[in-house]
This record gives C-alpha cells, structure tokens and sequence, in this order.
C-alpha cells in the first residue's frame, strides 16, 4: 500500500453545512470506511442492523453532549448518501467494539506513542508535539485531514479516518490533542460519549482550561489516554477510564505516554488491562523517554530529535515505529502515520507509513 499523502477537505459554515460538504467530498473513502469497519464489526459476531442498532443508542448522549456535532454527523450521512447511525458507528466504533468486549480476541489494539517537547527544551522555543499512530494497515485509506472553518469559534485542523470528526489535531487557538489507548477492567460497563467527539470538542475549545473540562466533565465508554498541549507552553497527559481521571504533566520539558497506565494514583487503583494487548507499550515508552532526555542533556531539542526517537525499530515488528505484522485473528497493524504538530505556527506535518520513510506533507490553518 504506498500512500504518499492524505487528503486534505475544507469544510466551512455550520454544522449541517460542513457535515454535508464533508460527505460529498470524502464520500469515496467514507464508503470505504464502512465497508471496512462493517467487516471487523461482523468478524467479532456484530450484524450490521446490530452495528446500527447499538450506534443509534448513542444518538441522544452525542446531542446532549454537543447537539452541533450530532447535526454534522447528520450532514456527513446526508453528503455521503448513508444514513447518520452508519456515521456514528465509525465515530463510535472503539466504544462499540472495546466496550461490549469483542475486540481482543480478533483485532489488533489501537496503539500510538505520544510525545512532547516543552518550549523550555526546544531548539526554536516552541512547543513540539507529536505521535506515531498504530492501528490496522487498511487505515491507510481511510485518512483524512479535515480544516474546518465553523460560523462560531475556533478553526481547526484535524488527522482522522473518513468519516469521524476528529482524532489528532490542533486548532487557532493554539490548542492540540492526540489520543493513545489504554484499557482498564471497567470498561464497557456504562455508556459514553465516542472518543471521535471528545477529542473534537477539545478541538472547538478557545480556553486551554475549557479544553482539559472537555474530558474532565465527559461521560466515557472506555479508557483513553489524552495528551492535550497549548502553544504556550501547557501540556498535560490524561489517562480516563469510564468514571476516573488521572494526570502526568512533562518532567525536565519532556513528555511520553504509548499504552499504559503510568501516573503513581492510576496504578494504585485501577486494573490496568493494557499491557494484555500492549505489552510493548513498557519499552517503547521508555526508549522514546530515553533517547529524549539523553539528547536534552547535549542541548536543546529538535523536531528532527523528535521523529528519530519516533523511528526506534527495537523490538520489530512491535517498534515505536511498527511495521507490519498479523495480530490476533489474522488482522494486521502497523504504524498508519507519524504525526508532528507545531500549535504555535498552527500546523501539523504527517507521514503516512513511516515504517517505509518519512515522507510529510505539511497542512496548516
């Protein structure tokens, strides 16, 4: 699969509008995104009427969390021509499969190391923060980038599959998020808000504080790790499970997160199920903070220092850059993108398959 780039959509004016322009545009890989996804969904024994039975369940916590989403989600069906519970399926589809307990057996984990470099200890005096994103090989065609221009509040720049609102980006107000996963044994047992919607309301934030409210105050499926950042100068990483939130901030001007639990409060109380599909996660992690700190202690830190770390093959095929390889049930996973963003100049570079080369395009607001 040799993907040079993701395209880039621009979407403008309300909810309904940018969901309706949405959908026509990236009506190709929308399509695509649900045959793939309604092909894992029936792997692990859900129907597709079932699929959209358990996504319209979401339909009333989506409005009551932000109706605007939901009137885009109801565009992004009418642009592509499916109807709006095939949407929220793909924006829900962690919840749906991680959270009824159907994915481990068949389905790679969805991964990731995040990383991030305070200005403190950057080169140029700027905040860099950034990710490699592990999940199935076919996602590859699945990404998009998404800048959004809404009636109201901040525009925004978002990587995501075709399809959902959201997963890494940053917005013009400085602000940027990327998500990791992690599992804790009480997940599933309560029903949330997608992790697709909370990382767009994080995204629609102007206030850095309103921003870290968006998890703080929102009803949660599953476990998530957050890493929200501000230009400025604020970062703070934010491991949720469905009733508890718990938080790491950069120490010595850098920080990493892959996919366990680390805060001290975390691993005193929950039941930390990660490392059941992410054993990895324990030495990627640490080999990214490693290869960190031991460059910070020459000198002050690079984008380039960033992306070397990002490219460590220890342990290949289960690397911080991950090439493929067949998981559990035959499906295969690999890193799908590295992604680097700048908030402060309000853009982000991303290289698809970066197990192959780093090969970015740069998109910005």
């Amino acid at each position: 699969m040799d993907i040079e780039s993701f395209p880039l959509y621009d979407i403008e004016g309300d909810a309904q509008q940018r969901g309706r322009q949405y959908g026509r545009a990236a009506g190709d890989r929308i399509d695509l995104s649900l045959r793939t996804y309604r092909a894992a969904f029936e792997r692990v024994g859900l129907s597709w009427e079932r699929t959209r039975t358990l996504a319209r369940r979401f339909m009333p916590m989506v409005e009551a969390f932000d109706a605007g989403m939901l009137r885009e989600i109801e565009g992004v069906g009418e642009g592509a021509g499916v109807p709006a519970e095939d949407i929220v399926a793909l924006n829900a589809r962690s919840e749906m499969l991680y959270a009824f307990q159907q994915l481990e057996a068949t389905e790679p984990p969805d991964g990731c190391t995040g990383v991030v470099v305070m200005p403190s200890a950057a080169r140029d005096g700027k905040l860099i923060h950034a990710q490699n994103w592990d999940w199935r090989v076919e996602s590859l065609e699945l990404g998009v980038v998404l800048r959004i221009q809404p009636d109201e509040g901040p525009a925004m720049l978002t990587f995501a599959e075709a399809g959902t609102l959201a997963r890494a980006g940053l917005n013009s107000a400085g602000i940027a998020v990327t998500g990791n996963f992690i599992k804790a044994d009480n997940d599933g047992k309560q029903q949330g808000v997608p992790l697709a919607l909370i990382r767009r309301g994080i995204l629609q934030s102007t206030l850095y504080a309103n921003a870290l409210g968006v998890v703080c105050r929102s009803a949660r499926s599953i476990s998530n790790n957050m890493i929200i950042t501000h230009a400025e100068g604020e970062a703070v990483s934010l491991e949720t499970c469905p009733e508890q939130v718990f938080w790491q901030q950069p120490e010595g001007g850098i920080l990493v997160h892959a996919n366990h639990f680390k805060t001290p409060a975390a691993l005193a109380r929950v039941v930390d199920r990660s490392l059941e599909t992410t054993p990895d996660s324990l030495y990627r992690d640490r080999r990214v903070t490693e290869a960190l700190h031991n460059r910070r202690a020459a000198g002050l830190l690079t984008e380039q220092d960033v992306l070397d770390a990002l490219q460590d093959r220890f342990g290949a095929p289960r690397a911080v850059c991950r090439s493929p390889s067949a998981g559990p049930g035959g499906a295969s996973s690999a890193t799908v993108a590295t992604i680097v963003m700048d908030p402060a100049a309000r853009k982000m570079r991303i290289a698809p398959a970066p197990f192959k080369a780093h090969r970015f395009t740069e998109y910005s607001l």
